[in-house]
């Protein structure tokens, strides 16, 4: 039965990671052990989340295509902010043995454009890395000592707009190789395997969740210059201009806030000119000195 909430009502929400999974059995682990709830099933991609433990998860389908574009409608569906961790997580081919070993993808090539990504900061104590090619239909033959997908391309050509680089990750579990055919690959097998490594995949969300806060804190805007954009009309020009001169000012008078009472009958750019005037005329007093 399908639970359905106004995606309006997670505006709001922090969530610190969004996940970008293929198939149902890579998700029932991670959906389960962040207790997230179905949001939709019946639009094109399952979405699932839990604000209160700050995920979220979309289930792609198989294809670099459908990768980027379940990615695309998971942003917008929830108004993903831009401090969010992306995560590709999902079973791969790999050229040697065993099955279970899992990776981190720090260096990502199509097999069909060419193209070449290298997402995230490397996280070389908690996952040893490895270069992972996205091809187009499965790959049986393991030619290369790299992994093997069929989602991480059109994962990694998208997600880095909506946040950056560095947080934007790839990590693989080894479900088939040489000596291991994919046509053993049950949905038991896929989640038994993410199962054995959700202790190492919470290692690696506690240190992504530092940088996610890292990333919140830079981006983040004082309360003050919140409320005076939503209480006065400013433009997006005049916003710019206004977060501009309120930084300088800032830096001259660390333990002063801005008085709104002071502003009342004010329009935006006489604000600017206010900060504009009382950083000058410090500037020379300082200068006097």
């Amino acid at each position: 039965m399908s639970e359905f909430k106004d995606p309006k009502n997670f505006a709001i929400a922090q969530f610190n990671f969004c996940w970008v999974i293929a198939l149902r059995a890579e998700a029932i682990p991670i959906i389960e052990t962040f207790k997230m709830k179905i949001l939709d099933n019946q639009s094109l991609f399952p979405i699932y989340a839990n604000e209160t433990t700050g995920h979220a998860l979309i289930i792609s389908g198989i294809g670099s295509i459908k990768s980027a574009a379940a990615a695309t409608f998971l942003k917008n569906y929830l108004q993903i902010k831009n401090y969010t961790a992306w995560i590709n997580l999902g079973i791969a081919g790999f050229s040697r043995d065993p099955i279970g070993d899992i990776y981190q993808a720090v260096k990502v090539v199509s097999k069909e454009s060419g193209a070449v990504f290298f997402p995230g900061l490397r996280l070389s104590k908690l996952l040893p890395a490895e270069t992972l090619v996205t091809v187009s239909k499965p790959e049986s033959k393991y030619n290369e000592p790299v992994l093997y997908d069929m989602e991480a391309a059109g994962f990694c050509e998208l997600v880095p707009s909506f946040s950056c680089n560095e947080l934007t990750y790839v990590i693989k579990i080894v479900s088939d190789t040489a000596n291991s055919s994919s046509t053993l690959i049950t949905k038991n097998l896929v989640r038994e395997l993410i199962e054995k490594q959700l202790p190492k995949i919470s290692a690696v969300l506690s240190q992504i969740e530092v940088l996610v806060q890292e990333e919140k804190e830079r981006l983040s805007l004082p309360e003050e210059i919140e409320y005076f954009e939503k209480n006065f009309r400013f433009t997006e020009t005049s916003k710019h201009q206004f977060r501009e001169i309120y930084r300088k000012w800032k830096l001259m008078f660390p333990t002063k806030s801005l008085d709104p009472s002071e502003f009342l009958n004010s329009q935006p750019k006489d604000i600017i000119l206010q900060l504009e005037k009382e950083i000058l005329i410090n500037a020379k007093s300082w200068n006097a000195i």
